[in-house]
């Protein structure tokens, strides 16, 4: 943890949640709702398909720095659990899972985009669909990774305990996104505020609050040679 790209690393979970936020938010600006009809959607992509295409890169810049973080959060938790490292591995896979789907959002999404025009509206909605349906298995993962992180925290002090407190918030708070499945209007709907805004900011209010906490440590510890 004493290395730059430690520290490089340790900060790279803030510089991913502000492109994550950036991109999401240029692909959902004002969209229809997702109970809106298949035409609705292939308008929507066929207005906005270069600023949604603008979106999903950035947000895949974004997954490039949460996996940099992800390395530097494995190894804090490694250091400070010892021995099998066992929450440490669950909460790096749990990670890796979680980006994994999130990809599979991006393709649907960039799919969707590519030529609306082209295609049967009810298959640009169907893209679009699938790739917002990706975020509810990532809601599994991602209580893995928080879980495991506020568990290493509490027991382990590799950081303070509000920032374990904020993981374990946010453990808590990712099984919403499962409503995606069954609601396409409401509260729990892709778009709604228990099935996308709740998760969502706990998911960025414990990864920046990690990559803070585990930024300033790593400086602290760092050697003047680094």
């Amino acid at each position: 943890m004493e290395d730059r790209n430690a520290r490089l690393g340790a900060w790279g979970g803030i510089v991913s949640v502000v492109l994550l936020l950036v991109g999401f938010g240029l692909i959902a600006s004002n969209p229809p709702g997702f109970g809106d009809s298949a035409q609705a959607w292939a308008n929507y992509f066929n207005d906005h398909a270069t600023r949604i295409q603008i979106g999903v890169t950035i947000v895949g810049v974004g997954t490039f720095f949460f996996l940099w973080f992800l390395g530097s959060l494995r190894s804090a938790i490694a250091t400070a659990e010892g021995g099998t490292a066992r929450l440490a591995s669950i909460a790096f896979g749990g990670g890796l899972v979680s980006l994994a789907l999130v990809m599979v959002t991006l393709l649907g999404t960039a799919a969707a985009a590519y030529r609306p025009d082209a295609v049967d509206p009810n298959l640009t909605r169907a893209l679009n669909d699938f790739g917002a349906l990706a975020a509810a298995p990532a809601a599994a993962s991602l209580t893995a990774l928080f879980g495991a992180t506020a568990i290493a925290g509490y027991r382990h002090r590799f950081v303070p305990a509000w920032v374990a407190g904020f993981s374990a918030l946010a453990a808590v708070c990712q099984p919403l996104a499962f409503g995606v499945i069954f609601c396409t209007t409401g509260a729990f709907a892709a778009d709604g505020a228990l099935g996308l805004i709740v998760p969502v900011a706990t998911f960025a209010i414990a990864i920046v609050t990690m990559s803070w906490a585990l930024g300033r440590k790593t400086a602290a510890s760092a050697s003047p040679a680094d």
